[in-house]
């Protein structure tokens, strides 16, 4: 079913749905969402703690200072969207893609994250404190003053994406890829100068 220009309320929604240029309201404290496309939607409600978000796409949608706390996102895509700020503290990904959205500011701060990948994203000062990784992919973010503090980065790939500056525990960046341009950056950040 396609809906177009309309204000719906979210608990309405069905799977096959496809949401375009629509409001989308909700009345729920928990909600389920599964198998829904939302392209260039507003959202009126800005808190999706607990949230279950199954086999839904997003394509031009404001998430900015949202709360996804605990949320579960399996198999989920976003393309172009926008995360200024989004809180995802303790949220569990599984097989989802974040492409060419704006998510600086981003906190993923102790979520848990399976087969995710960030592709083509800016993601300037996001906070990836505690995080559980695995089959994590970043390529070609912009990742400027990113925070793994406390995160094991092991078999973690940068090596395509821009930074000055990350902020790494040393002693869980062992298996971290990086490029040699990307090393000289990361060795300055420890205090360590190299010398002719």
């Amino acid at each position: 079913m396609v809906i177009e220009k309309k204000t719906v309320m979210l608990e309405d929604l069905e799977e096959g749905s496809v949401l375009n240029h629509c409001d989308i309201e909700s009345t729920s404290e928990r909600k389920l969402l599964s198998g829904i496309q939302f392209n260039h939607c507003s959202f009126l409600i800005d808190d999706f703690t607990k949230t279950e978000i199954l086999d839904c796409s997003f394509t031009h949608c404001e998430f900015s200072n949202f709360n996804f706390h605990k949320a579960i996102l399996y198999r989920d895509t976003f393309s172009v969207c926008k995360f200024m700020g989004t809180n995802f503290i303790q949220s569990t990904f599984k097989d989802t893609t974040f492409t060419d959205c704006l998510m600086t500011y981003a906190n993923f701060s102790e979520a848990k994250c399976t087969g995710v990948r960030f592709e083509t994203n800016k993601m300037n000062e996001c906070s990836f404190q505690k995080v559980q990784m695995k089959k994590m992919e970043f390529d070609r973010s912009w990742i400027d003053g990113i925070d793994f503090s406390e995160t094991v980065l092991k078999e973690i790939n940068l090596s395509s994406c821009d930074f000055e500056t990350i902020r790494i525990d040393v002693n869980r960046a062992k298996g971290l890829k990086i490029n040699q341009f990307q090393a000289t950056a990361l060795i300055a950040s420890f205090g360590i100068r190299v010398v002719e």
